[in-house]
Order: C-alpha cells, then sequence, then structure tokens
C-alpha cells in the first residue's frame, strides 16, 4: 500500500498533473490530430483544377458597379453580375415578345442578369431549351410560332412607339442587307425615305397586330406590359426593371435578385457607358454585355452615320394617328395600354404641329 501510494505521488509530482487529468489531455490531443488529419486528407481529395477553374471563372466574370454613376450622381448600389447558366432543375419560360426595333437583345440581357438564368429566342438559336425566357417577334415575319407554345402560360410584352421602332427595324434591316455589324450603322435618309414608302403600311399593320395578338392572348397576372420608353428612362427604368424581376420571380423555378440589387443591374446593362478608366477593369463577361447592348441601351441610337430624326408624310402621321386611337379604344379597360398609346399619341400630335419633316431632318453628318 505505502509503495503503491508512493509510485502515485511521483507520477504526479514528475507531471504536475493528476493521471486523470493527464488521460484527459491526451484524449483532447488524439481528437485534435484526427481533426487536422481529416482536413488534410479532404484537401488532397479536391480537385484543384475544378477550383482553378472556379477562381478563374469567378475572376473573368465578376465585376461590381457601385462606382458607375450617371452625370446626376445617382446612386445605384452595389451588385455582381455573372454570366447566365443553364439552370440543372426546370423552369417556368416566359415569352418576351416584341416587334423588330424595340430593345428586345436590351431585354434579353437584362433578363438574364436579373436571374442568373440564360434565355433564348423562338429559333432556339442558343440551343437551349430549359431557359427563363423566349425572345419572339411573332406574329411578324422575324418571329415563328413556337412548337408548344400552348404550354408557356406567361409573357411579358415589349413595346415601343411606332415612330421610333420601325425606323430601328429599318436599320436593322439596311445593315443585314449590306453585311454591316449590328447596331453600327444608321441607314442614309434617303434610303430610309424610300423604304418607308414601300412598306410603311404593311408594317404598321405588323405592329399593331403584334401588340394585339399578345394582349389578346395573355391576361393579367400571366402577362406583363413594358414599355421601353421607360424602361431605358433615367428616373422611371430602375423602377421598371424591377417590376420585371417581380414577374419573373413569380415563375415557378426562377428566384430572380433582390430587389435592392435591380437598379444597379439595370444601370449596368441599359445606360452603361464606355469609358477607358471602366474599360480596363472589365473583363470578358462585361465587355460581351457591353459591345452588344451599347448601341441599344438608350433612347438615342448609338449608330454612326447622319443623324437625324426619321420622317413620315402628313398623311403617314395620320395613318398611325388613327391606328393608335382605334388600339387605344379597343384597350379602354387595360389601364397600362391606354396610358402608353395616349403618350405616343402626345407625341404624334407635337411633331404633327411642326414643319415637313421630309424637308428638315439632318441633324448632323458624323
Amino acid at each position: 500500500m505505502k509503495t503503491s501510494t508512493h509510485m502515485r505521488n511521483r507520477r504526479r509530482f514528475k507531471s504536475g498533473v493528476d493521471p486523470m487529468q493527464q488521460k484527459s489531455a491526451a484524449l483532447t490531443i488524439v481528437g485534435f490530430m484526427m481533426i487536422v488529419l481529416f482536413a488534410m486528407g479532404s484537401s488532397f481529395q479536391s480537385d484543384p483544377t475544378a477550383e482553378k477553374q472556379e477562381s478563374l471563372r469567378r475572376q473573368k466574370a465578376r465585376f461590381t458597379t457601385s462606382k458607375y454613376q450617371d452625370p446626376g450622381r445617382r446612386d445605384y448600389g452595389n451588385c455582381v453580375i455573372e454570366p447566365a447558366v443553364v439552370p440543372e432543375h426546370r423552369v417556368q419560360s416566359t415569352f418576351t415578345a416584341s416587334y423588330p426595333g424595340s430593345g428586345a437583345k436590351m431585354t434579353w440581357k437584362l433578363i438574364e442578369a436579373m436571374t442568373g438564368l440564360v434565355t433564348g429566342d423562338d429559333f432556339q438559336l442558343n440551343g437551349h431549351e430549359n431557359i427563363v425566357s423566349i425572345k419572339t417577334h411573332y406574329p411578324s415575319s422575324e418571329g415563328r410560332p413556337l412548337p408548344g407554345a400552348e404550354s408557356i402560360t406567361r409573357a411579358m410584352l415589349l413595346i415601343r412607339n411606332p415612330l421610333y421602332s420601325i425606323p430601328s427595324y429599318f436599320n436593322f434591316l439596311y445593315e443585314y442587307e449590306n453585311d454591316l455589324p449590328g447596331h453600327s450603322t444608321r441607314a442614309p435618309l434617303d434610303e430610309w425615305i424610300k423604304w418607308r414608302n414601300a412598306n410603311f403600311d404593311r408594317q404598321l399593320e405588323v405592329w399593331r397586330r403584334h401588340a394585339e395578338y399578345w394582349m389578346d392572348n395573355y391576361r393579367e397576372p400571366n402577362r406583363i406590359i413594358v414599355q421601353y420608353e421607360k424602361l431605358v428612362d433615367d428616373d422611371l427604368g430602375p423602377e421598371v426593371a424591377q417590376q420585371i424581376a417581380r414577374f419573373l420571380d413569380r415563375s415557378n423555378g426562377v428566384t430572380a435578385r433582390h430587389q435592392r440589387e435591380i437598379p444597379c443591374i439595370w444601370h449596368t446593362i441599359v445606360k452603361y457607358k464606355k469609358s477607358a478608366t471602366t474599360q480596363r477593369r472589365l473583363e470578358e463577361a462585361a465587355q460581351e454585355i457591353q459591345q452588344q447592348l451599347v448601341a441599344e441601351a438608350d433612347p438615342q441610337s448609338k449608330r454612326g452615320g447622319p443623324k437625324y430624326i426619321a420622317p413620315f408624310t402628313q398623311e403617314q402621321q395620320r395613318h398611325i394617328m388613327n391606328t393608335l386611337t382605334t388600339m387605344m379604344e379597343r384597350f379602354k379597360n387595360e389601364p397600362v395600354m391606354r396610358t402608353l398609346l395616349a403618350e405616343y399619341i402626345d407625341e404624334l400630335a407635337r411633331r404633327a404641329e411642326g414643319p415637313p419633316e421630309d424637308e428638315n431632318t439632318i441633324v448632323s453628318q458624323e
């Protein structure tokens, strides 16, 4: 008994720690070492190539817009925009319908930025079927009926004043026929007048039928009307973009960005201006957006060539007025459509009060 007690005292004297405390400390050390070894094993098992690719992808794609403010120094907040992806789950698609020349490509990119999901068109040119939005110009000749369209129950009607959408469409045709880059060149005035006189009646009818088709076939709450002029407006644009985001967020499988981020996203896509300083900061994804949209982002076209407000004859202006007035009566129970048609009528009236347009439309020569 004495020897046993002596040995316990010797052990306690050497370590200064009770045997039970020694055992507890040893277990703690062993547990800690196991955690370290497990963490090291996990890191060895990870794919460094995949991690590097993901890091490079984020460095390439991500850019912030907190410093991109307009001359009025509006602060649109901060946001990060990354390339849109094909969703891994099934999403409910929405038609984004517009007469050609009404900002469809701009809206396409805005939708991708606000949802993070890829969009497509009715010709499925990008090869994707599971997409958040389907751009279409149907029933104009630039669009086509989409097989299975009856299963797509939601639609966004993007509409622009025919005073500007019809000339914008002609500029697209002029570039295409002359092998020019898109949104690069404004057609000469005499070319516009020649085409206008040959195609005006038909194109105004296409513009009217397009709006009526989407109004008649899609009703609230599965339809939203987006006025191009308000979407690109400095004051109203962010709010319109938020409305679009809320509409898309109600689609199955779609989660739009937070409402507080939408003004920044809108400013990046719709109002971004090219500059040498910011150009160096932008990575590949930002450059792609900027290059494709800078010509379409503002109400004022960025196309090169002679600057002019595309003129219409007085008879053609009366035809537009009659068309808008008839549509306004037809959609008298649709407040959004009625309001935008009234605005188009007011602008047409102001232009009609001015001098004959064909004789004085050249603003400057670039």
